[in-house]
This record gives C-alpha cells, sequence and structure tokens, in this order.
C-alpha cells in the first residue's frame, strides 16, 4: 500500500513479485488500490503469458462456466468449503469484466511496443527471458504496477535451480552438461537491492529479502499518513521547466509551430520537434532525421506531432510505417491531438479510418486540399515511391536492408528507434545504418564547398578577363576603370556569397542526416528506479568507460580466462566488472540482446576471455580498482556430436538446436565426421571503441588460438588450481534444506555467496580443452573478412540468402588446432577447395550482387591457400624416400601419408581438377580452336569484347579454379574486372561504378586479362602439339627442337651481302694463315708512315715553338728495333701475293655473275618482242 502511494505521488514505477500459486487473486486487489489513486481512467492492464492462461479471457465463455458450475454444485461445495473461496473468484471475474485487459503471448511481445499500460502482469515465470523484461516492462508508465508471478516454493534459493524454457536451447550435443542458473540467483539478489520493488508472497507478506526497500517505505508512509489524513492525495500533473516555457513563449506568435510546440512535455522533445519541422518548411527538403533515445521518453509522440504539422506544411501524401500497426497507436493519438490543437475539426477536416483490430490505420485531411497520412508495412517498400514523407517508427525492429529501401532522396524520412533496451538491433542502426548515412552527409558536404569554392574561383577569372574588354569602349578613362573594378567586385560579392551559403546550408539546412537524441524520459519521471534496477541487471546502459591505463603494445598485453561463478555472483566489485565488460560488448558489437547476457551466464559452453594491459595485475594494488578492459572475446565450445544422431537428422534435413557451425558444415558437405570433431567457436570479439584497429582483436585471437592449441596453458594431466563451477558456500548448501523441514520464506535471508574462485586468471593457470579446429560466424563485410583471414582462417561456408536483420551474408571460417586434435587435418584443404568451387558457381546466381571487393576477396584467399596446401604436399612426396629402396622413419612416413592423404581428400572432395593443371583434352572441351581464335583476335583488339562475351565465363572460371596453374597470375584490377564480367555478369556500367575507374581503363584491364588468359592458352596447345608431333617420343622430339632452333637462326640475305660476308671470311683466313706462320707483323710497314712521339711530346714541343714554323720531334727509336728489317720484307711480299690471287678469283666470279645476268635480260627482252 505505501509503495504504491509512494509511486504514484512521485510518478515511478513499482514492481513486486508473487511467490505462490494464488498469487493471481491479489492482481485485482493492487489493480484496485492503483483505481483508487488515480483520477485518470481505469487503468489499463497487459496480461502475458506462455500457452495457458488458467482462465477464459472470453466474457461470455466466462459466464456459461460460472453458470454450468453452480448447476453442478461445484461453486457451492468450493465455497462451503472455503468462506472466501465464492467471493474471491466474484472479485476475479469483476476484474476481467471491467477492466481494459490487453492479453498477449510471450512471442507475440514484440506488439505491445509503442503503447503505454499503466499496470503489467508476467506469468509462467519460467518463461521468462531478459528480453520479454526490457520489451514489456518498459511499456509501463509513470505510477504503474508490473507484476511478475511465480509458482509456490518453500525457499527462495529453490528459484535459484528452477530449470528455465530457454535452458533447452543450451543443451547441444553434451547432454550430459550441467546448466547452473547463475542469471535466477543475480536476479533475486538484484530485487532484494532495488527501490521500488517488493518480493511478497500470495497473502501479502513481504518476505525478508525486500527488508531494505520495507525500512525505506515505513518511514514514507509516517510523512504520508500525517499529510494524507484518510484520503490519498493524487500529485499534480508534472510542471514544465523554465527552458522549455521560454521556448514556447518565443513561438507563441509563430503560427503553426506555436500549437505543437505547447504540446512537448519536455525541452529535448520540443528540440527535436522544432528540428523536424524545420526540415519541413520546404516541399523540396530530402533529408533523413534519426531520432534516437531510450524507452519512454516521446519519441513516437514527437513523430506523431511533426507528422500533423507537415499537414500545415501541405504535405500531401504522408506514409507511416512500423513493425507491426499495433506499434502506430502512439503516433495516430499524437498527430489527432496536434490536428485539434491546429484548429482541425474531424468529420469536417478530416475523416479516421480504422483497421481490422480497431486501430486507426490512416487519417483523411480534406480542408484545403487533399491530404492523406497512412499506414503501410515496411515489406512492401514499393508502395512508397509516391511518398512526400515517410516516418519509420521501431526502426530498430526492422531488418536493416527494408530500412534501407525505405530510405530515399525523393522523399523527406523521420526515423526514430530505440539503440538499447528491447532490442539488440538498434546496434545495427546505429552502427551501421546511421553510419553510413553520417559518412554520406559528410562526403556531400564537402563536395558542395568543393564546387563553391570552384565557382568563386570561375568568378574571379570572369572578372580578371573581362578588363580588357571595358577598356577598349569608347568611354573616358575613368569611368573605363571605374566599371572594371565595380564588376570584379560584383563577381567577388556573388562568389563569396555563394561560398556563405553553402557553407551555412550544409551546417544546416542541406546536410543529408539529422541525428537528434532524447534523454529526459516522458513515460515517467526521472530516476526511476525501475528503470535504472532494470539497466543495471540487463546492462542496457552501452557507453564504455574511457581508458585510464593508456594504450599498451599490442604483442605485450595478456588473455585472461574470467569466472563466470564470481563474475555472476552480485558482488560489488564483480557487478561493477560486468557492467564495464557488458557496456564494451554493446557499444563495440552490432549483434547484442539482453538475452545474450543469459546465454552467457547460464549457457555450460561458453567462456569469457578479456585482454588487459600488461601491468593490470601489478597495479591492482587498490581493492576496489578494474583493469582496462581493451577486447573481450566470447567462445562456445561446440561439436563431439555421436555419429548416430548426426545421421539421423540429416537424414531427415533437420538439425538440432546450438552447435552451429558443426551441424552447418554436416549439413553443407554430408559428411558426418566434422560433427564428432570438437571446436571452439568465437561468439564475438569486441574491442574498446578507443583503440579500434590498432591490433587488439587480432592478438586476443591469436593468443586464443594459442591456447586451444595447446601452446599455452596446464595440460590434460596437471591439475587446475581451482575449477569453474566451485560453489561451495556455507550459505548454500542447505538448498534441499526447506523442502524437508517446512516453508522458510518469511525466516531465509538471502545474500551472494562468499567462497568463489578468482574472477580473473591468466591462460597460464587454466587447463586449455582437447580441440580440434576453433572457428566463427560472422555477417560477410570486406573488413571482418580481411580480419578473421588475418588470423588465419579459412572460409569454408557462405550463406546464400542475406540475414534478414543486417542484409549480409552469413559466413563461416575456421582453423585447424593441429597441435591438440587426434584426427588428420587434411580435412580443411578439402573443404576449402570444394567451397570454392561452389562460392565460382553461385557468383553468377545467388552471389552476384555481393560487392566485387568481397567476391574478389575470398577467391585470392581460397587459391593462395590451395596453392600452398599442393606444393607443401607436392614438395613433401617429393622428399619422401623410396620406401621400395630404402626404410622410412616414422616421422618420414607420418609426413608421406600425411600428404597423400590430403591430396587425396580434395580429390574426393572438389575432383581431381582442384589439384591438377589444364590439359589440352580438356580445354578442347571447354573451348574450341574457333573459340581460341576469338579470344586472340580481342586480345590484339582487332574486335569488340562483345564477340568474347560467351567465353568469359569459361575462362574466368578455369583461372579463378587454379587450372592455368600457379605461376600465371592477372594483377588485382584485372582480376576484379574478369570476376565482375565472368562471374556475377555485371555490366561495364556497374564495374565503373563499383570499381570508380573510368570506362576506357575498365575495358583497358578486361582487355589485357583476356590477351594473357589467350597467350597462355595458346601456349598450352603449341606444347601439347610438339609433343604428339612424334607420337610422344621425348628423343625425337628433342632433337626436331634442335633442328627448328637452327632453322630458326637462317635468315634470307641479298647476292651484295653474301659477296660481302664471303670477302670477310676469306680475309679472316688469310690472317689466321699469317699468324699461325709466325708473321704476325704483316702490317709493320706501314708503320713507318705513323707519326712519331706521343701527346706530351708534341705538346711541349708546340710550346717551344720552332724555326720557320715548324716543329721538330727528336726520334726515340734504338737501333734494336731495325734487325727485324729482312723478315718483315719477305713476309709483306707473301701477304701481297695471296691477297692478288685472292683478288683476281672474286674478280672472275664477278664476270662470270655479270655475264649471266646480262643474258638473262636479252632472253627477257627477245621473249617481250615475240
Amino acid at each position: 500500500m505505501s509503495l504504491l502511494h509512494h509511486s504514484i505521488r512521485s510518478d515511478h514505477r513499482s514492481l513486486f513479485l508473487l511467490v505462490g500459486d494464488k498469487g493471481k487473486d491479489q492482481i485485482p486487489n493492487l489493480h484496485h488500490i492503483l483505481s483508487q489513486s488515480s483520477v485518470s481512467a481505469r487503468p489499463s492492464v497487459l496480461w502475458c503469458y506462455k500457452t495457458d492462461l488458467g482462465f477464459s479471457s472470453h466474457r461470455k465463455k466466462r459466464m456459461k462456466k460460472i453458470t454450468r458450475d453452480k448447476q453442478r454444485g461445484l461453486l457451492s461445495a468450493e465455497s462451503a468449503s472455503s468462506g472466501s473461496a465464492a467471493s474471491q473468484q466474484d472479485a476475479f471475474e469483476l476484474f476481467l469484466t471491467s477492466t481494459d485487459i490487453t492479453y498477449c503471448y510471450y512471442k507475440d511481445s514484440h506488439r505491445a511496443l509503442g503503447n503505454t499500460y499503466k499496470m503489467l502482469v508476467l506469468q509462467d515465470f519460467e518463461s521468462l527471458t531478459p528480453n520479454l523484461l526490457a520489451r514489456t516492462v518498459e511499456t509501463v508508465a509513470g505510477g504503474g504496477v508490473v507484476v511478475l508471478l511465480a509458482s509456490t516454493v518453500s525457499s527462495l534459493k529453490q528459484l535459484y535451480s528452477l530449470s528455465m524454457d530457454v535452458h533447452d536451447r543450451y543443451r547441444s550435443g553434451d547432454k550430459s552438461a550441467t546448466i547452473v542458473p547463475r542469471f535466477n540467483e543475480r536476479f533475486l539478489l538484484s530485487l532484494g537491492r532495488a527501490d521500488n520493488a517488493l518480493v511478497i508472497d500470495d497473502e501479502f507478506n513481504v518476505l525478508p529479502l525486500s527488508g531494505r526497500t520495507l525500512k525505506k517505505l515505513s518511514g514514507l508512509s509516517r510523512e504520508q499518513a500525517d499529510s494524507e489524513g484518510t484520503s490519498i492525495a493524487v500529485s499534480p500533473p508534472p510542471s514544465i521547466s523554465p527552458e522549455l516555457a521560454a521556448l514556447q513563449e518565443s513561438l507563441a506568435d509563430t503560427p503553426h509551430v506555436n500549437s505543437i510546440i505547447n504540446l512537448a512535455r519536455t525541452i529535448d522533445q520540443a528540440t527535436a520537434i522544432l528540428s523536424f519541422l524545420e526540415c519541413c518548411t520546404s516541399l523540396k527538403s530530402k533529408h533523413t532525421c534519426a531520432l534516437t533515445a531510450g524507452r519512454g521518453r516521446g519519441k513516437s509522440a514527437a513523430i506523431g506531432l511533426c507528422l500533423a504539422g507537415a499537414v500545415a506544411f501541405n504535405y500531401s501524401n504522408i506514409f507511416v510505417t512500423a513493425p507491426e500497426i499495433t506499434n502506430t497507436v502512439t503516433i495516430f493519438e499524437f498527430i489527432i491531438k496536434g490536428l485539434n490543437a491546429l484548429h482541425y475539426t474531424e468529420h469536417l477536416d478530416y475523416t479516421i479510418s480504422y483497421g481490422a483490430e480497431k486501430h486507426v490505420c490512416g487519417i483523411a485531411i480534406h480542408r484545403d486540399h487533399k491530404q492523406s497520412i497512412k499506414y503501410l508495412s515496411p515489406t512492401s517498400p514499393d508502395k512508397f515511391n509516391n511518398a512526400d514523407l515517410v516516418a519509420i517508427d521501431e526502426a530498430a525492429a526492422i531488418p536493416l536492408p527494408v530500412v534501407k529501401r525505405l530510405l530515399s532522396d525523393n522523399h523527406l524520412t523521420f526515423m526514430c528507434s530505440t539503440i538499447n533496451g528491447y532490442e539488440g538491433t538498434g546496434r545495427a542502426l546505429s552502427l551501421k545504418l546511421i553510419k553510413d548515412l553520417r559518412e554520406k552527409s559528410n562526403a556531400m558536404q564537402t563536395q558542395e564547398i568543393k564546387d563553391a569554392h570552384s565557382a568563386m574561383s570561375t568568378a574571379k577569372k570572369e572578372a580578371t578577363n573581362a578588363a580588357p574588354t571595358n577598356s577598349s569602349t569608347k568611354l573616358t578613362k575613368d569611368s573605363s576603370k571605374k566599371g572594371v573594378h565595380e564588376e570584379r567586385w560584383a563577381a567577388a560579392a556573388s562568389a563569396a556569397a555563394a561560398l556563405a551559403a553553402a557553407s551555412s546550408s550544409t551546417s544546416t539546412s542541406n546536410s543529408s542526416l539529422k541525428e537528434l537524441t532524447l534523454t529526459t524520459p516522458i513515460r515517467y519521471a526521472a530516476n526511476d528506479p525501475i528503470e535504472k534496477w532494470l539497466n543495471n541487471l540487463l546492462s542496457l546502459d552501452s557507453t564504455p568507460s574511457p581508458l585510464l591505463g593508456g594504450t599498451p603494445a599490442p604483442n605485450s598485453c595478456e588473455l585472461y580466462s574470467v569466472s563466470r561463478d564470481a563474475l555472476f555472483s552480485y558482488h560489488s566489485l564483480s557487478e561493477a566488472f560486468l557492467q564495464k565488460m557488458m557496456s564494451l560488448m554493446t557499444a563495440a558489437h552490432y549483434k547484442n540482446s539482453p538475452n545474450d547476457l543469459q546465454m552467457l551466464s547460464d549457457s555450460p559452453s561458453h567462456n569469457v576471455f578479456v585482454l588487459l594491459s600488461p601491468n593490470a595485475e601489478e597495479s591492482d594494488t587498490d581493492a576496489n580498482s578494474l583493469p582496462d578492459i581493451l577486447a573481450v572475446v566470447q567462445t562456445s565450445l561446440e561439436g563431439k556430436i555421436e555419429r548416430k544422431n548426426v545421421e539421423a537428422q540429416l537424414s531427415r534435413g533437420k538439425s538440432a538446436a546450438g552447435d552451429l557451425i558443426p551441424w552447418t558444415i554436416a549439413q553443407q558437405f554430408g559428411d558426418s565426421s566434422f560433427a564428432q570433431l570438437s571446436g571452439a567457436r568465437i561468439v564475438r570479439v569486441a574491442v574498446h571503441p578507443d583503440v579500434q584497429s590498432m591490433g587488439y582483436g587480432t592478438r586476443a585471437i591469436e593468443m586464443l588460438y594459442r591456447f586451444y592449441n595447446g601452446e599455452v596453458g596446464l595440460s590434460g594431466d596437471e591439475p587446475a588450481p581451482q575449477a569453474d563451477s566451485d560453489e561451495s558456500d556455507g550459505s548454500s548448501s542447505d538448498d534441499d534444506a526447506p523442502a524437508k523441514s517446512g516453508s522458510r520464506l518469511q525466516t531465509e535471508k538471502l545474500k551472494p555467496r562468499k567462497n568463489l574462485p578468482p574472477l580473473l586468471l591468466p591462460l597460464s593457470e587454466v587447463k586449455s580443452p582437447k580441440l580440434d579446429w576453433i572457428g566463427t560466424s560472422f555477417g560477410l563485410t570486406p573488413s571482418l573478412f580481411k580480419f578473421w583471414s588475418r588470423t588465419g582462417m579459412k572460409m569454408l561456408y557462405l550463406r546464400q540468402t542475406a540475414n534478414e536483420l543486417t542484409g549480409e551474408h552469413s559466413s563461416i571460417m575456421v582453423r585447424a588446432l593441429p597441435k591438440q586434435t587426434s584426427f588428420s587435418d587434411a580435412w580443411l584443404p578439402a573443404y576449402v577447395a570444394d567451397a570454392r568451387r561452389r562460392f565460382i558457381s553461385l557468383l553468377s546466381g545467388p552471389f552476384s550482387r555481393l560487392d566485387l571487393r568481397s567476391a574478389l576477396t575470398i577467391l585470392e584467399d581460397a587459391s593462395s591457400f590451395q596453392h600452398a596446401v599442393s606444393a607443401a604436399a607436392g614438395a613433401s612426396l617429393e622428399a619422401a624416400p623410396d620406401p621400395s629402396k630404402e626404410a622410412l622413419t616414422k616421422k618420414q612416413r607420418k609426413l608421406t601419408n600425411a600428404a597423400s592423404s590430403a591430396l587425396t581428400q580434395i580429390n574426393d572432395r572438389a575432383g581431381s581438377s582442384s589439384t591438377t593443371f589444364l590439359t589440352t583434352a580438356e580445354l578442347n572441351f571447354y573451348l574450341t580452336p574457333h573459340d581460341l581464335k576469338r579470344l586472340s583476335l580481342y586480345g590484339r583488339n582487332l574486335c569488340d569484347h562483345h564477340l568474347v562475351a560467351d567465353l568469359t565465363p569459361v575462362i574466368t572460371k578455369l583461372y579463378f579454379t587454379g587450372r592455368m596453374g600457379s605461376a600465371f597470375s592477372l594483377s588485382s584490377v584485372q582480376g576484379a574486372v574478369l570476376c565482375g564480367v565472368g562471374l556475377q555478369n555485371k555490366t561495364v556500367d556497374e564495374l565503373v561504378a563499383e570499381l570508380s575507374l573510368p570506362q576506357n581503363q575498365v575495358l583497358a584491364m578486361f582487355n589485357k586479362a583476356v590477351r594473357k588468359i589467350s597467350l597462355n592458352l595458346q601456349a598450352l596447345v603449341e606444347d601439347s602439339e610438339s609433343q604428339l608431333l612424334f607420337g610422344g617420343d621425348s628423343a625425337a622430339s628433342s632433337a626436331a627442337s634442335k633442328s627448328l632452333k637452327k632453322m630458326s637462326q637462317v635468315s634470307e640475305k641479298t647476292l651484295e651481302e653474301e659477296e660481302e660476308a664471303a670477302a670477310d671470311e676469306a680475309m679472316q683466313g688469310l690472317r689466321g694463315k699469317a699468324e699461325k706462320a709466325g708473321m704476325s707483323g704483316i702490317d709493320e710497314e706501314l708503320q713507318q708512315y705513323a707519326v712519331k712521339g706521343t701527346d706530351q711530346d708534341w705538346q711541349a714541343a708546340i710550346e717551344n715553338g720552332g724555326d720557320g714554323g715548324s716543329v721538330v720531334i727528336k726520334s726515340k727509336k734504338s737501333k734494336k728495333e731495325d734487325k727485324g728489317k729482312g723478315s718483315m720484307k719477305r713476309s709483306s711480299d707473301y701477304y701481297e701475293n695471296e691477297m692478288k690471287g685472292t683478288m683476281e678469283g672474286v674478280g672472275k666470279v664477278k664476270k662470270v655473275k655479270k655475264g649471266e645476268e646480262k643474258k638473262k635480260k636479252k632472253r627477257k627482252e627477245l621473249g617481250g618482242l615475240e
């Protein structure tokens, strides 16, 4: 009673946990108190349950049941045994009949988004999930009540071990795994510290767990009793802030806007409405306005008021969209309020249309001209083509590709959503969509400023060029100069005005994106205790704390294992570390939801690791200090599924829940043996936003790989210092005692456990499991693929259909653990080869719209890995000794078997063509000689590229499958163009837009790629023909090749060239004979006429001068040099005689040839005369 009164007075919400099977009967009493405390209409109720409500929600069916029970005498017998049972049933029936109750399944709880209730009932405690709590609790207005119903237990500690429905999903392949419900324990302990929350039984007795809240309320109740007396004073509506009042007063004379702003409740909401209405002032405005905030901040109300203002600004076609039509109740409610404030009258100025479920689905305005506001489903984006304004509510719950299609440059877009709370998709909206819009807006602003600068420079040039024209006129000299200066000034002023207008417009009105945020709550008062409790329980605050220890070198950081028993124990230090870790994961990763927290705490296969700075242990001098978290890694152990279970599931075409990678790979490759392997899947990697792209994520993955590979950590024989599941605690040792000794709800006190393992342990002190692989699954983007490829992982699977949430294709990448596995790791190259072959075939179909950068990166990574494996296997087989000649050692036999096993599995999985080069026989199957001729013609620029369009897919597949050899390669741009044209069937215009290259350059790159491939294929054909020319005889083939080389050296010569060559050859022969005869000085007679003296002698003689202008140099020749003159004469005579004979013979040959030529000429002349 005191809690309800206090909550209503402070406009805060209250929460009750009713423990007991008859807690449902206390709902009417709580609702009655709530009704008496409010002067408004009877409070509405949202009742959520799993499947069975326990009573009929249909009034006529309930009346029939009561009549039937009275006729059978069941009701009277019930009242006789229990005097108050009949009255309780009548009170409950009266409550159901007279109250506006909305019943909702848990699976349909998303339909409650955008609505507001005064009371919430959550039935079936075992079916509750964090997502349900966050989604439904935030629909309760200030002064409202949240009631959670739990079954009868003898001790609240029994709820610790209560089996939740979601736990069935956590039991994957290992059915013997024990689930520890840590989330339930933390949930109950948090209720003990939460303000405005009470844990009571079904008789309204407050349990000791809520003693702290009860003491706080006891003092408040005395104050309220003194001030209220016997009646309940209802607090007046909260007054507006002075800032909002000043803003409303300043806009009192502004038509249309003042009426809308007067309906705002907070200054944040008024500022957002003004920004939206500013965009509506021009019908040509094509902005995108994004409004993000927490729950209950008035986002939907602000959108509704802005749409009413858009009607006043003459917008004709206004469309509203949301995940469900029920999510637009608040928007249409405030549209109607805004129209009424603008003095529009229903039926006279506008007409409201209702849908099948009596929800407003459209408003037709017909005052000045025809205007309409309609609800359209987001799944039909084509219907938004003629829209002037589109409002998207709860955009986080709509798939991201659908939201992107709704955004257009042809209309104004209002978009609002919650970035944290009930859905993790809000992070996708802020981290992906709004980020892309922000980059696009910045690029447009930069371009507009550049255009303004270029316009200014052009105007200055025109003004400068105009000076001679003005000076050449017939005006006087002074007037001519004056006209020139005035023209220049006008041009400069206009350019400066254009630049200022562009700068101001890019910062205000012409920016394509406006981002707004609401912080002040409207649905309830500020500092609501239930909101604070929910944010702490589910770690919904996505603001990471700043780094205090700087940015150490990534190689010096260490990875630590986090004990989940200590992390979720609800100790103050552990709770602070949990909030710090979860805020980092929420801010750095888009795919987060509150359910992930429960999975992290309860799932037996999940583990958490954190990357800390090297001085984390040394600087921990203060007990309350926490080290900086640089990165967080969450993993899940998968696999080790029995062969029978795998084959049974695959035979039915189904897969069990959990074990994402084993089931997917086993199903895609039809191999049940992979599911028997055990591995670790990296669920997510989150790096602090301040140190992203600095190597910390790569360092964390590297350390994790070394840990799972057995390089770091304790081996299987070494005992761990302390197990993670140590729960030895005196306070929890008697969990089952109350069941034997009776109920202890009124006496037990729950406190956090004391004897807990250390929160953080280095990997060297943690026992490493024996695994066969490590992998991950993520939405494919070029940056993420590059990151995971850098860690050594290879892609095995790419989903053909895009993810509904992000529009990305889910990918699976795996890396083998060779040191830990007991199986041969040859399966990885085989799967990679098969995955590459499938991906190449699907690029023309499901992956045709995949961006070219991602497609080329995947192909190049798979090809390089395949070439490396084939080369390593071939080298191992060549280096291995022949078993028939010498005995193999154990190591050599192991290497040889591994290499041969790898090649065998690759051939079995992806075909022998994946490890062999292309042959002529295979080439003739793909291409005919005429096709090769066409490729050659295009390679030589003798035809258009359309002539080889049918051959492009064939040669592209041959290249990317590695059939042309590892030595053959194309450049990155050539490979990208070839992939886009040959595999994805993209046009040249699409490649120009995607590669940001001019069209002629794209065609040139394509021509070069085709020419290289054509030359390679022609060389292949020539080699094959040369081998087949002699029937495969290698000796004959080598001899023929030598002859061909000699023949290739023969060149055609004219008669004169042959004569000169013969003369040179004769002279060389004579000189050779002379040298053999010992007469090497045949030219020494000519030396007597040579000028004597060196350069120095001549220089000295010239300087000294001479008589009569002559210069004389004294000979330095000695007498000994004149001794061999006789022999020199003899040698010269011999040389002259030989030369005379040779020349006479050459002359005779020439005379004979000249005579024959004359005879031929005479014959021709005679033939012509005849």
